[in-house]
């Protein structure tokens, strides 16, 4: 998993529990007081869930509602780092349907070909004339993530679509199925 998404849940911790509470995670996690995740290194998956669990209880939040949070951090992070993810795209739904190229030029930093093949393999997108299907794949099952990052960009551009999950590694499907579809005629 590439570090922008550590490194952006500790800027979140800090938010709401001051360093204390990004040393309790860490702590909590196994993971060294002084260990600084850089956002453009890969970094285990085994990791990433020891840490969310203890975002979890530090936080004293259970796993969707850190993840509402995590995206609404995320979405006014990104829109300072990166505004022009937001100017090229006038909806959500166009946003969207470029999230798996922006999740994957993260993994040109790496160096190591299978690092970077596990970072691209994890996104699939089908278009449709009423939205997309979303294909999601990885050892950490973070989907409930990607729901929730997909409903705070509908928050931020206006947007309305439903989103329902079709298939999920939860359940023990191999990959989450994602289906986002937008009314008629709010459809590019």
């Amino acid at each position: 998993m590439i570090g922008l998404i550590h490194a952006i849940l500790f800027e979140m911790i800090d938010s709401l529990a001051g360093s204390d509470g990004v040393l309790e995670v860490k702590r909590r996690a196994g993971v060294g007081d002084d260990k600084v995740f850089q956002i453009d290194e890969a970094y285990d998956d085994p990791e990433w869930r020891r840490l969310l669990g203890a975002a979890c209880e530090v936080l004293g939040v259970g796993p969707a509602e850190a993840e509402a949070a995590y995206a609404d951090f995320f979405i006014r992070d990104a829109q300072e780092r990166w505004p022009a993810w937001f100017a090229r795209s006038r909806t959500a739904r166009e946003f969207l349907e470029r999230q798996p190229q922006i999740h994957n030029s993260f993994a040109t930093s790496l160096l190591i070909p299978a690092m970077r093949q596990d970072v691209t393999d994890k996104f699939t997108i089908v278009r449709q004339p009423s939205g997309f299907l979303m294909k999601y794949a990885s050892p950490n099952r973070i989907c409930g993530l990607y729901v929730a990052l997909a409903r705070s960009l509908m928050k931020h551009y206006g947007d309305h679509a439903t989103i329902e999950e079709l298939h999920c590694q939860k359940s023990g499907d191999p990959a989450c199925e994602i289906q986002v579809t937008w009314p008629a005629m709010g459809a590019p």
